[in-house]
């Protein structure tokens, strides 16, 4: 199979901008062959959205606006995992959350983010307290959003719920609190691959711009991309044999 990793300038939004840059590089992967598509940590509406506005305007996902996206997705026949913001149905508590929307346009799973700093651009964020895999179209994936990949026991809970992959959507840059070693942690602990997916953009209360995104396998680091260029980053994994067949990602870039 086929994944494409979308590391791109996101953080600040605003969500309209977001969406018309997903859907060009979801076209681009999708014409290069991709399976599954990650996109990094609050795709949709920005990481640092919430700091731009005075008023939340956090939907009961899929909501409308979410539709180019689904569309684009549903008629290439592709797996997308999107990093967004989510209000509940029942309770109307805010969640960072991953949506995975399967090739039918319909969510096949969601994670909530369980650890969240709760301030800044996460004040809004209310921790989830579930972790399960997603059965997706060729193999079983379970999820940790951006720093839930520091804990390797929401790894291990994961594995043991039958995830075949870890899959990443990160704002998460290297330095003091950054991610040092834990997604080769989480790998080695638990024998899985961990595909993460970050972002770029020079922030001032972040600077992305060395954020990795990074392909991990036997709790090493195959291969990796960083930098200000956006990109769809491409790779291609055995199922069969559980193990990468590219040596580097295929970087497309995006404009």
């Amino acid at each position: 199979m086929r994944l494409a990793l979308l590391h791109l300038n996101l953080g600040s939004g605003p969500q309209q901008a977001n969406s018309e840059l997903l859907c060009r590089a979801i076209a681009l992967a999708a014409a290069e062959g991709a399976d599954w598509i990650i996109t990094p940590e609050m795709a949709m509406q920005g990481y640092f959205f919430a700091e731009k506005t005075e008023t939340l305007n956090i939907g009961i996902q899929p909501e409308h606006s979410l539709a180019p996206v689904t569309r684009l997705i549903a008629g290439r026949r592709l797996t997308l995992f999107l990093g967004c913001a989510e209000q509940d149905a029942a309770t109307g508590k805010y969640y960072n959350s991953c949506l995975v929307i399967g090739p039918a346009g319909s969510v096949l799973g969601r994670q909530r983010k369980t650890r969240s700093h709760k301030m800044g651009p996460e004040s809004w964020v209310t921790e989830g307290d579930k972790l399960e895999p997603v059965s997706c179209p060729g193999m079983k994936a379970g999820i940790m959003v951006c720093a839930d990949s520091w804990f390797v026991d929401k790894a291990w809970t994961l594995k043991d719920k039958g995830a075949e992959v870890l899959v990443v959507p990160a704002a998460w840059p290297p330095g003091e609190h950054g991610p040092g070693d834990c997604w080769e942690r989480c790998s080695r602990a638990t024998g899985l691959p961990v595909w993460v997916c970050n972002q770029t953009g020079s922030q001032e209360q972040l600077d992305l711009s060395q954020a990795q995104s990074v392909v991990v396998d036997g709790g090493r680091a195959l291969f990796s991309y960083s930098g200000l260029q956006q990109a769809v980053l491409l790779f291609d994994w055995d199922n069969q044999q559980k193990s990468a067949i590219s040596s580097q990602f295929a970087v497309i870039a995006v404009k």
